[in-house]
């Protein structure tokens, strides 16, 4: 019921932006922030009595004008780093944003060399041998056998 009534406020509080663009951007920020109660599932897939707050609170920071950098970082400031669906680009979580960079690179590399080996061994590899010739006498035998079993 607060939550209705916060939402049912901040929309009052907004002549001049029109209630879908305030909804647009509440679901865009409600994407980028973890439920308080968990943490397990964003903002906007969880249903729980914390994270209706949450969401209400958005809506009231967005129509006091506030941007999306401020509200994200008046979450992280009360609730810290866990809030975030994406970790922040600073620290060590830069290691979640450079690992698969450099996994991707050491894999291209190796791709390469087994790539350049198989195209040097196919270059070296001699050509194939003639084809095998019968002696018309060993073919004469295999018909006559061959006719036995048809």
């Amino acid at each position: 019921m607060r939550a209705a009534i916060l939402t049912a406020l901040a929309l009052a509080l907004v002549p001049g932006i029109l209630a879908a663009d305030l909804e647009t951007e509440a679901r865009r920020i409600e994407d980028k922030l973890m439920a308080p109660c968990c943490y397990g599932s964003t903002l906007a897939e969880h249903y729980s009595d914390p994270a209706d707050e949450m969401r209400a609170e958005i809506r009231v920071l967005l129509a006091a004008g506030r941007s999306e950098r401020e509200i994200l970082d008046h979450f992280l400031a009360r609730h810290g780093d866990r809030i975030l669906a994406a970790p922040a680009a600073r620290g060590f979580n830069l290691v979640v944003y450079g690992v698969p960079v450099l996994l991707l690179a050491v894999v291209a590399f190796f791709l390469a060399r087994i790539g350049r080996r198989q195209h040097r061994a196919a270059a070296r590899a001699p050509d194939a041998p003639p084809a095998a010739t019968i002696d018309p006498a060993d073919r004469r035998r295999i018909e006559r056998e061959l006719e036995k079993f048809g």
